[in-house]
């Protein structure tokens, strides 16, 4: 994290046991409160804060606006924060911060596995690194929970460090940081309520944060999904069936599918199984936009003949398709609307992953474009290729790549556009089964399984709701990672585990290799 070179003289407030100060950052710079404009109201539960007049430059220049920050102690002790305010630009932050707090900090997601606060500080962002806009800090030897009561998908930071300059340099500080929606950036700003719980138990405190996101967010428990069909509450194994690499190296073709799918359905009973199909439509990631059976894979011949194995097996296909990505250099989309391209609040261009395909070792992937689900075009032209492939070929589950990409783009919300393109999607395909990358709170309302993110843990309370699979680049017995780019991860098929299906991935030579490994991973999958 970055800091300023000078103390910016923030007044401190001293609300509900609390040590509290507010910045408003605009699209423009920061302010501060005027200090000779604030006054603090006491109410039966708490306090308001009323501000006239801001500062900034380090608070060395008057400007013009206002500021209201209410407290309210709660019956279990927690403190609940919120502010309006106006500036004189459109706002993209307001930040409260809770200070002079003892400098050992550390910070947990989930209140159970601690890290403690380097020199730099800690950042915590939603969506990201965090599932919800919830998390628990120590300072020294007390407990705070940390949450947003939101309705919505906002932006959240929460920073942790120790404070540079000033009276309270040394002492502890927690940012609570919210952001506009970058559709609607103005003056005038509302955040939804900071819950803040000195002693926190983090038990408790989690259960009321994930009872305010069922009614948010429609959240049900997995056993009460409705869009969890029936067919896949059997499911107890995901085989990843490797197609095409970026380089246009082939895996497995269409029939080489096939034979794997009658040794897997030899093994355990294939209603239990579902087929992950990465590199199905050709070169993975080139070919992202653009969807049709390869013809060096086997074209739509072979691609059908595999579709009607499966259903003669009675294993279910999940081909996969990107949310996000395309391939800018295919003749569909040389002529991008630039509403269409995700973008960051400010309007910079977002460019997602950039693997290095090539093998240049410049991660240099210009030819890619990510554009935003919310657009009704590119959700449009996403959601017609799907249904018309579907109807051809009649697989029974979509993957969606990328899902957990989210900008605050000021063209377009990108997790309502996800939601209407799952609501598209099942409504336009009976009994389908959709899956997901990568989940935070609003995200798991929509998908009931998502691909495990290998790169970070999800916290326990999500397996309420949703079941996951290892990813992409896991379960290999030898390693390899068949079209992701690590080229070698972990060996060794993917045992299950509570909220984890079993996953084994197969690509040319793996039977060969490791045959012996592959029947004890079906054979313990069918025993569970």
């Amino acid at each position: 994290m970055q800091f300023a070179s000078f103390d910016l003289g923030d007044p401190v407030f001293e609300l509900c046991g609390l040590r509290v100060s507010v910045q408003l950052v605009t699209l423009e710079n920061l302010y501060g409160v005027a200090p000779a404009g604030a006054r603090i109201e006491s109410t039966p539960s708490g306090a308001i804060v009323h501000a006239r007049g801001l500062r900034w430059a380090g608070g060395s220049e008057p400007a013009d606006g206002e500021l209201t920050l209410a407290a309210e102690r709660e019956p279990d002790g927690a403190v609940r924060l919120r502010v309006t305010a106006r500036a004189p630009a459109p706002v993209r932050s307001v930040k409260l911060l809770v200070r002079d707090l003892e400098p050992a900090l550390a910070a947990s997601p989930d209140g159970a596995a601690w890290a403690a606060v380097g020199e730099y500080g800690e950042l915590f962002g939603y969506p990201g690194r965090l599932h919800t806009p919830l998390l628990f800090a120590r300072a020294g030897g007390r407990t705070l929970g940390l949450r947003a009561a939101e309705r919505r998908v906002r932006e959240k930071r929460f920073a942790l460090y120790r404070e540079r300059l000033g009276p309270l340099a040394g002492r502890g500080a927690i940012e609570l940081i919210h952001d506009a929606e970058a559709t609607a950036f103005s003056p005038a700003i509302e955040t939804p309520d900071w819950i803040v719980a000195p002693g926190a138990d983090p038990g408790a405190f989690e259960a009321a944060h994930l009872r305010g996101l069922e009614d948010a967010f429609g959240l049900r428990a997995w056993e009460e999904r409705a869009d969890v069909p029936g067919w896949a509450r059997a499911l107890r194994l995901v085989v990843t069936l490797h197609g095409m690499h970026w380089t246009g190296r082939v895996f497995l073709d269409y029939d080489a599918m096939r034979t794997a799918l009658r040794f897997v359905a030899e093994r355990i009973d294939p209603a239990r199984v579902l087929a992950y199909l990465p590199g199905w439509e050709g070169r993975y990631y080139w070919q992202y936009g653009d969807y049709r059976p390869d013809p060096r894979l086997g074209g739509e011949r072979g691609f059908a003949r595999l579709c009607e194995e499966a259903r003669r097996l009675g294993v279910r296909l999940m081909p996969m398709f990107g949310a996000h990505c395309v391939n800018a250099l295919l003749p569909r989309f040389r002529a991008l609307d630039p509403r269409s391209v995700l973008a960051t609040a400010t309007g910079n261009r977002f460019h997602g992953n950039t693997p290095d395909w090539d093998l240049s070792r410049a991660h240099d992937t210009g030819w890619q474009a990510w554009l935003n689900p919310g657009d009704p075009w590119w959700r449009g032209e996403l959601a017609g290729q799907i249904e018309a492939l579907a109807a051809r070929f009649g697989f029974d589950a979509v993957f969606l790549d990328t899902t957990e990409i989210w900008t605050n783009d000021p063209h377009h919300a990108v997790t309502d556009g996800i939601t209407l393109l799952c609501r598209r999607l099942r409504e336009a395909i009976p009994n389908l089964l959709l899956a997901g990358e990568y989940d935070y709170d609003a995200l798991a309302a929509c998908f009931p399984l998502f691909q495990r993110a290998w790169w970070m843990q999800a916290p326990a309370w999500t397996r309420r709701y949703v079941r996951r699979f290892a990813h992409l680049c896991e379960g290999e017995p030898e390693g390899r990672t068949g079209v992701h780019e690590l080229g070698r991860f972990r060996a060794g098929p993917v045992a299950a585990e509570p909220g984890l299906l079993a996953t084994i991935a197969l690509q040319d030579g793996t039977l060969e290799l490791s045959r012996a490994a592959v029947e004890a991973a079906l054979a313990a999958a069918a025993a569970d």
